[in-house]
């Protein structure tokens, strides 16, 4: 049984642009070829990375966590300001 994500995704409306024509020449969905590229990068081995510590203004140790539900409040609330 194969389980689907429904997601969006913002895409330049530029980028989007130089997409079209290859979607049409391969006769392919922006769909098909979001999965496509996804299952590429998935598929490889990807390199290992740390990010640094670049924290400005916190204690070391501190409770600085956000939770998701913080950050995608603030985001709506942006979002909605610039409507």
């Amino acid at each position: 049984m194969h389980i689907h994500m429904r997601t969006t995704v913002d895409i330049p409306d530029a980028l989007l642009e130089r997409a079209r024509p290859l979607l049409a020449a391969r006769q392919m969905t922006l769909k098909a070829l979001v999965v496509d590229a996804l299952e590429r990068l998935v598929g490889t081995e990807a390199p290992s990375f740390k990010l640094r510590d670049a924290a400005v203004g916190y204690a070391r140790g501190a409770d600085n966590e956000v939770s998701n539900d913080e950050v995608n409040r603030a985001v709506d609330e942006l979002n909605e300001r610039a409507r």
